[in-house]
């Protein structure tokens, strides 16, 4: 259940002598239109508006700062410009105080209601917006710390220890800074543009060097960006190579986004270029924390465009929707690997997920600020600051944008297939199979085999032909033909989900395939099992047309049947190495094969391992489609990895954010009522059917192999 906050009144709010100013009514409108017209305000739970309570503000704020507000409500307009030129950037109206209040309190009632589990998430479009209201000054736009009185209040209640902030607005949240600085329950992430100090705020302590202080050295980060034009794959690398992994091993009990979208394309302050669908991908990976609880709380953005479709596109990821395909460009800037660069040096003391990162070491960290003019002024401007925003190369740009970019919204989120071939052991383990996650997950719609079109039959007569035929003759009696082939028309069912994920009339499958016997596959020298990604792979591609499909084989090393010079089909493989040797890893712009040098993989290996390698190539290929293949049997040794079944949620949950959510999981065991199987089925359901997940202890270290299989990413990313 996602709540959202929102209110006619916050249009009150204006400038009364300068129409022209970008913090205006328009905003609020611009986004309540665009989500209505997404049908997405009708799913939600509305938390009404309420104004904040005067000790609530003077948790964050001087008794001042709320008198002197308070006596704006009695002042002429002639009055209330002469006192807004004493700040910078801030414009008073008669309703400015009460409409503060009412953002403030509606998001301290919006975080409490996420925080007390009446729902799972929420969204406030509300004015103003807050992260530049420091304790006793007004300043760009901002009155009473929205984001941060919200927190306050959920640690002072006592029901959260742990509070993430996270903070995308273009302009740095000084504020929200100075009042965690020496916080170490509250982690303040800042992604922001800087320009060695020459964009607002010009100040020193918005780059990465400034960390904290006293025990909250470490909980500050700032990710500063030094040039404009910045796009979605340099956003999404400070996201991989940053914001997750600490985040993971921070482990919040809360996050608080501070939404600015005035890094969003077209933005006259922002000049940067991510796309609407960017902060839906951000903020559905930080939905694998904290069990889910995110409060997300409008700060800026000031192309309503853009501003209304990245706040609904973020609004829809919050009601769990599939995130659209993002696409990258090229690889990330030069300019953001060097911040990246800076503030791994700058935290790798403090966060075991940095201390041994190649980026981290070996490097001379560069902060610079040039910023010249660091006299405060006594008066500020108050109009005309803000030429009328007449942007149509952008706004063409962006409805091509919005046209091209599929919102799809299956009603089947999760559907399931077990398949046997036909005899009463396998028929008694499929019921039980059902019977055991039907229980769980009651939603979940089963999809059975029909009969197989023409297409399908032929596809995998062909398939069936090619392969197998030669290693059968003189090999395999009448009776053992027979079941050979009723295990290859067991596939026919990963065909019709194929189908159906592609018509889009299914979000996403589990398939759990029951083949012959062992001792069967041993005679021909080869098994089915090996395939059957393979044949889904290359039936989607010539059959479905669909252009870009990943496979990941996870804890396997037989795929068979794929020709690697194929541009279509992306293989990602990770097993145990034999003999614990990993000199046959690899990895290139086309595929990733990891052979992993332990019996295990902890925490944060795995964490490392994709945000660092695995997912910034599947982010870069940009698949339509995804077949993931687990191998979850507890007496296979030979290949397999041990993680635990929460890890396991984890990994299908940032698969389950690319290709329009559409993602195939196969397990093929045949210890198909092991206890563990049970439990890591289950909780990749929950992963796949967006479910509030554990968190993972992400306090380990990673290991050298795993510090060399970066280093191979790095020189090819």
């Amino acid at each position: 259940m996602t709540g959202i906050v929102y209110d006619d009144k916050f249009v009150e709010h204006r400038c009364l002598w300068d129409d022209n100013y970008s913090e205006n009514p328009s905003r609020y409108t611009s986004i309540i239109d665009r989500c209505k017209s997404l049908g997405l305000l009708d799913r939600c739970i509305k938390i009404n508006t309420r104004e904040a309570k005067r000790e609530e503000i003077l948790s964050k704020h001087s008794a001042e700062h709320v008198d002197l507000l308070k006596q704006t409500e009695n002042l002429n307009e002639e009055q209330l410009e002469r006192l807004s030129a004493n700040y910078d950037s801030i414009y008073l109206h008669p309703f400015t105080y009460k409409q503060s209040l009412m953002a403030a309190g509606s998001s301290i009632d919006l975080t409490k209601s996420v925080v007390e589990g009446n729902i799972q998430n929420g969204m406030a479009i509300i004015r103003p917006p807050g992260h530049h209201a420091m304790k006793s000054e007004y300043c760009g736009y901002c009155f009473f710390n929205n984001a941060a009185i919200a927190a306050q209040h959920a640690l002072d209640s006592k029901s959260v220890n742990k509070v993430l902030i996270v903070d995308w607005d273009i302009h740095h949240g000084q504020a929200t800074q100075q009042m965690f600085y020496n916080d170490p329950r509250v982690l303040y992430f800042s992604i922001h543009r800087y320009e060695y100090g020459q964009f607002w705020p010009n100040l020193r302590e918005s780059d990465s060097d400034y960390i904290g202080t006293r025990s909250g050295k470490g909980y500050n980060i700032n990710v500063p960006l030094n040039q404009t034009g910045m796009q979605n794959e340099d956003y999404m690398a400070i996201v991989h190579y940053l914001l997750i992994p600490i985040a993971y091993e921070f482990s919040p009990d809360l996050i608080i986004v501070s939404c600015g979208y005035d890094s969003a394309i077209g933005d006259p302050k922002g000049e940067m270029c991510v796309t609407p669908v960017c902060y839906a991908h951000i903020i559905s990976k930080l939905m694998g924390l904290a069990q889910g609880k995110i409060v997300g709380l409008l700060e800026g953005g000031y192309f309503n465009k853009s501003l209304a479709e990245s706040a609904a596109l973020t609004l829809r990821a919050l009601l769990k929707d599939p995130n659209p395909m993002l696409a990258f460009e090229k690889n990330p800037s030069e300019c953001v690997m060097k911040s990246i660069h800076n503030v791994m040096y700058a935290h790798k003391n403090y966060w075991k997920c940095l201390e041994k990162i190649p980026l981290a070491n070996n490097f001379k960290p560069n902060w610079l600020y040039t910023y010249n003019n660091k006299d405060k002024p006594t008066i500020f401007p108050t109009r005309n600051m803000y030429p009328q925003n007449v942007n149509d190369i952008f706004d063409t740009t962006l409805t091509k944008i919005i046209t091209e970019t599929e919102l799809t919204n299956p009603t089947i989120r999760l559907g399931l297939s077990i398949q046997y071939m036909h005899n009463s052991t396998a028929a008694t383990i499929k019921n039980n199979m059902y019977q055991h996650i039907m229980a769980k997950f009651p939603n979940i719609q089963i999809i059975e085999t029909k009969e197989a079109h023409s297409e399908e039959q032929f596809f995998v007569k062909k398939y069936f032909s090619r392969i197998f035929e030669p290693n059968t003759s003189n090999k395999l009696s009448e009776n053992d033909l027979k079941i050979l082939e009723n295990d290859f028309y067991t596939i026919r069912c990963l065909l019709r989900i194929i189908n159906l994920l592609h018509r889009n009339e299914v979000k996403s499958a589990i398939y759990i395939p029951i083949f012959g016997s062992a001792s069967l596959y041993k005679k021909i020298n080869s098994n089915i099992m090996y395939h059957i990604t393979s044949i889904g792979a290359i039936y989607a591609h010539k059959i479905c047309n669909i252009k870009r499909i990943m496979i990941v084989e996870w804890n396997g090393n037989q795929l068979e049947g794929i020709d690697h010079k194929n541009k279509t089909i992306f293989p990602i493989i990770i097993h145990k190495a034999l003999n614990f040797d990993n000199s046959n890893s690899y990895i290139n712009k086309s595929q990733i094969k990891i052979a992993w040098p332990k019996e295990n993989m902890n925490e944060m290996e795995l964490i490392a391992l994709m945000h660092y390698v695995i997912l910034p190539f599947a982010y870069d290929q940009n698949p339509q489609l995804i077949i993931m293949t687990l191998n979850l049997s507890s007496d296979e040794k030979k290949y397999k990895i041990n993680i635990t079944p929460d890890m396991y949620s984890h990994l299908v949950h940032w698969f389950s954010l690319l290709a329009n959510g559409h993602l195939i999981l196969m397990e093929h065991n045949d210890k198909l009522n092991s206890k563990f199987r049970n439990m890591c089925i289950a909780e990749c359901t929950k992963a796949m059917l967006n479910y509030p997940l554990n968190m993972i202890n992400s306090k380990k270290s990673i290991n050298a192999e795993l510090v060399e299989i970066i280093k191979s990413t790095i020189r090819i990313y």
